[in-house]
């Protein structure tokens, strides 16, 4: 249940009633003045779901003129009546609380970029130390979710605008989050470890992960499910992979920055575009011809990204992939080796596709070689033939 407050010139105060009452739980109305002028302020108890029908009637009323129709849609948590069941307000939000929701997390605030400098600080220092508390800390404590979050309403609703702006400060807090971090570390001596590997390490399972998470963001942000927001914010994680960039950049290891960009880049991907789906099963769509047109062009982005996650999930598939059967290969080699030598086999060696084989006493390199099944090119060396 929401509490609505209905504005209206006084003209047009009959068929706003009319209207309001076919969904209003209880109203009252007040006769005042709004810019010199007679108007009649409404106050209804509606459910959530009725807001957007109860919007678009209002806005149909001819005697409205421009900029003359004001409504305050107000949180209600409980509505008690005698004889009735009392009724809550855990509901989804309705379209015009969605979208007025994603105007003012499409920017962020002063304190908001505050927030983001000061988590992108204690990230790296986090991962630094290699403390994966810290790490987690950071990452309810960034609001870097939301601009990413309003770009998907953005591109649901056709707003060219907000999509504009929810990108622009959300690539802002990209780069901040980037450039904190590698300053961050700039005179702190640090190196690859554990912490580090785990929030920058891409695979198919984060992805599908990513994808599901992305979701889940959205139906918190329909649902202002509030105390859902921080397990979201941890499950879909930025800073971490964002901070791991700038670390890399200071040890200038570029392979490991790309592979940390990718992580990030998914997940931010992943939220507009199972945010974007999950809006529209919601049903979210353009209220106006224009900004109909506007979501046929600007939906294309929701289709690039999509191919872009599809590409990146093939790429680590693939090489997933050669990795796994590299380890089956590798696998295969040292029960063949065992079996074949037995006690008196000492130690392997691999190294890419070679692999030397430590052995005691008078063994055959050649006949092993006949009987293995194995891509590894192998040398089978005495023990006395070690330095």
């Amino acid at each position: 249940m929401k509490l609505l407050e209905v504005t209206v010139p006084e003209k047009a105060k009959d068929e706003v009633k009319e209207i309001l009452q076919e969904y209003a739980a209880d109203m009252r109305s007040t006769e005042i003045e709004r810019q010199d002028d007679p108007a009649v302020e409404f106050a209804v108890t509606v459910n959530s779901s009725d807001i957007d029908e109860i919007t678009k009637n209002l806005k149909a009323i001819k005697k409205i003129d421009q900029g003359k129709l004001i409504i305050n849609v107000l949180q209600q948590e409980t509505l008690i009546q005698k004889g009735q069941k009392t009724k809550g307000s855990l509901s989804t939000l309705s379209q015009n609380e969605i979208y007025s929701k994603a105007q003012q997390f499409g920017g962020l605030t002063q304190a908001q970029w505050g927030l983001i400098i000061l988590s992108s600080a204690i990230a790296a220092y986090g991962l630094a130390l290699d403390n994966i508390i810290v790490v987690i800390g950071a990452m309810m404590l960034a609001p870097i979710l939301s601009p990413f979050v309003a770009g998907a309403i953005s591109l649901t609703v056709g707003d060219k605008l907000l999509m504009k702006e929810a990108l622009r400060s959300g690539a802002l807090s990209v780069l901040i989050t980037v450039l904190v971090s590698f300053i961050a570390v700039l005179f702190v001596p640090v190196s690859r470890n554990a912490t580090l590997e785990l929030v920058a390490t891409p695979g198919i399972v984060s992805i599908l992960l990513s994808l599901l998470v992305g979701s889940a963001a959205a139906l918190t942000f329909a649902s202002d499910l509030r105390d859902q927001v921080a397990g979201v914010a941890v499950a879909i994680a930025l800073v971490p992979p964002l901070s791991a960039v700038g670390i890399a950049l200071k040890l200038g290891d570029i392979v490991f920055a790309l592979n940390a960009a990718s992580v990030a880049t998914i997940n931010i991907l992943s939220i507009i575009v199972s945010g974007y789906v999950t809006f529209r099963i919601l049903g979210l769509k353009p209220d106006t011809y224009y900004k109909q047109k506007n979501a046929e062009d600007i939906q294309k982005i929701v289709v690039g990204a999509f191919l872009f996650i599809f590409l990146i999930a093939g790429f680590i598939g693939y090489f997933s992939y050669q990795s796994y059967e590299g380890y089956l290969n590798q696998q295969q080699l040292e029960n063949d080796a065992q079996e074949y030598f037995g006690d008196d086999l000492l130690e392997i060696r691999t190294a890419e596709n070679t692999a030397t084989l430590i052995v005691i006493g008078n063994q055959s390199e050649t006949e092993f070689k006949d009987e293995l099944d194995n891509r590894f090119d192998v040398e089978v060396r005495k023990l006395e033939e070690i330095n």
